[in-house]
């Protein structure tokens, strides 16, 4: 067996595997996008043009609240009477919980009161509502 030299090796350089690679990325984050997207509630949410958007938002847990007054754990329904107690446990499961609470705009505001006597009764202060920003 003769040794390799460079004279014998292919000198074209193979872009097939790259661009299969790329194309496999676009797939991966295409996909991971729309299980993202699908994790929050479709709501017409309130303007506010006055709001501040923090630069840093956290880990937050999203609760949201659709015009019937339905709530959601991120995109799960949930009743308002367990709420308190899922908060509890994602808060002991993460001790600097933070919540993400978004209502539509038409929504009664009963609903929104209901969300936060349990973010109260979990120990939860830090509540960022969203909102439309012109």
């Amino acid at each position: 067996m003769k040794p390799w030299t460079p004279e014998e090796a292919d000198p074209e350089f193979e872009m097939t595997p790259m661009i299969d690679v790329v194309f496999l990325l676009i797939a991966f984050f295409m996909t991971l996008i729309s299980f993202i997207s699908s994790e929050l509630i479709k709501l017409e949410l309130p303007e506010a043009e006055e709001s501040i958007i923090p630069e840093d938002p956290d880990e937050r847990q999203y609760i949201s609240i659709d015009v019937e007054g339905q709530s959601y754990w991120g995109a799960k329904p949930i009743l308002y009477e367990s709420l308190a107690l899922e908060l509890e446990k994602a808060k002991q499961r993460n001790p600097r919980l933070k919540v993400y609470l978004r209502a539509d705009a038409n929504s009664p505001h009963r609903y929104v009161n209901k969300v936060m006597s349990a973010c109260a009764q979990a120990q939860i202060f830090d509540i960022i509502f969203a909102n439309n920003k012109d």
